[in-house]
């Protein structure tokens, strides 16, 4: 079946022809008749090194190495396979071990016996949310979907995790190519439902899916990404979006006249360039509907809702608050002048609080900082991270003090100093509660309880 171009397994791979050994010399010889006992073991003895070889890359290279090691793995086949499932342990614990590369690679073998039981291991993995590599198994399962998985799939569109939601639409793209009548209708309907997804990538994906399965009205959302000029304190996920946009819709062979994504959206050249691309989207969209069956027609005319939608920069927040962490999804909190809590980034939720809510937690940062002695950095580099935006004390310097707490997939005891996690409380118990915040926005649903869970994953329980 046919997988829309998408960066994935494999993506290093010209890298890889100059950062790995090439694979030649004894061990693709092939014996002649007379050879030697010991000749004739020599393959087998130089494959297994060369498993072992890149196993070692696999797990402790860098980050260019990694997945090119494990796609050399998936290459040996049966043997790799093999030696892989030996490795692997039989807990999930030991499984998160051999690290993202190596569990993506899990769902990556075909044909094989070896390579079956690998897949099989993925499941539980995805299963457990202690698994500290969800979307990497949800990747992997993702590679070869199995019908009777469909309605698995369906379940991981609502993870707190976006990659694993990601993951999920495409199986379930691939498990429906080609499919009519209700089978069609219901991987509409989850589709559909991701391009209101609180993650800009996520919307995407699902609108090209859509866009490659008839519905060209599905472009008026990246179209609406390439307008975006937001950014998180110096992040420019705007830009971001206009880049991935305008790189999506160059793959599709769509000209883009004099549009520049360097430029700001709101520039004449841009403007005029959106808006001609938006009419001659609009249509090609308006005859490829007639190739529809009538009850999909007008299904995404009106564009997109809300969430998907540019919004004006935000210009006022004073404090920031960014959680990565591997097990409990990303969080983008902000704090403004004029008492207002901003959730996300692209077109955010903004929450009114309490008059003084605010200045409370400037005094209580600023506060903060004196007991650091000017450390603005705690831990190791991973995929774990606590980033906080704060005024400084030093009032002559208006750019904001950035700290931050770093980690891999491993605890990692006294990562957090005290005065931080006494911060981050304050940050915590000024998010409104449950009944106070919408449950319809994905991205306020029970948000303390997600923010505090984040935390907790990182460096610990937030406490006062």
């Amino acid at each position: 079946m046919e997988r829309l171009p998408r960066p994935g397994f494999g993506r290093y791979a010209t890298l890889a022809l100059i950062a790995l050994p090439l694979l030649t010399g004894a061990a693709h010889a092939t014996p002649g008749p007379n050879a030697s006992p010991q000749a004739t073991e020599a393959p087998d003895a130089e494959l297994q090194k060369k498993i072992d070889t890149f196993l070692g890359h696999a797990r402790r290279g860098s980050a260019v190495i990694r997945p090119q090691a494990a796609d050399r793995l998936v290459g040996l086949g049966e043997p790799a396979a093999r030696r892989i499932l030996e490795v692997a342990g039989e807990t999930n614990e030991q499984l998160a071990l051999l690290g993202t590369n190596l569990v993506e690679a899990f769902g990556a073998f075909e044909n094989s016996e070896s390579g079956t039981k690998l897949r099989q291991r993925l499941w539980p993995a995805l299963e457990d949310s202690e698994f500290p590599w969800r979307p990497a198994a949800a990747r992997g399962l993702s590679l070869h979907p199995q019908p009777s998985e469909k309605e698995l799939f369906v379940r991981y569109l609502e993870d707190p995790i976006a990659p694993v939601r990601l993951a999920a639409l495409d199986a379930l793209y691939t498990l429906t190519e080609g499919a009519e009548g209700a089978a069609r209708q219901s991987y509409l309907q989850h589709a559909v439902a991701r391009l209101s997804d609180e993650n800009d990538i996520v919307r995407r994906e699902a609108a090209l899916q859509l866009h490659a399965r008839g519905h060209g009205y599905a472009l008026l959302w990246l179209l609406e990404d390439m307008r975006r000029d937001d950014a998180f304190f110096g992040v420019p996920f705007g830009k971001m979006a206009r880049y991935d946009a305008m790189r999506a819709l160059m793959d599709r062979g769509i000209d883009l006249g004099e549009y520049n994504p360097e430029l700001p959206p709101d520039t004449n050249l841009n403007r005029a360039g959106v808006a001609a691309l938006e009419k001659r989207v609009r249509e090609a969209a308006a005859k490829s509907e007639a190739q529809l069956p009538e009850s999909e027609r007008g299904l995404l005319v009106d564009g997109p809702a809300p969430i998907a939608q540019a919004a004006p920069p935000i210009q006022n927040a004073v404090i920031g608050l960014q959680l990565k962490s591997c097990r409990r999804g990303d969080y983008y909190l902000r704090w403004t002048a004029d008492d207002v809590l901003v959730v996300g980034y692209g077109n955010p939720v903004r929450i009114q609080l309490a008059t003084g809510t605010t200045d409370a937690l400037v005094k209580a940062g600023k506060e903060a900082q004196a007991p650091l002695e000017d450390q603005v950095f705690w831990g190791r580099a991973g995929c774990d991270m606590e980033g906080y935006f704060l005024p400084r004390q030093d009032a002559s310097n208006p750019s904001p003090l950035n700290l931050i707490l770093a980690k891999n997939e491993e605890p990692m005891e006294g990562l957090r100093p005290a005065v931080l996690s006494e911060f981050g409380a304050k940050l915590c118990a000024s998010i409104p509660s449950d009944q106070e915040l919408s449950q319809s926005d994905p991205r306020t649903r029970e948000l303390a309880k997600r923010v505090r869970a984040a935390f907790a994953s990182i460096g610990g329980p937030v406490v006062h």
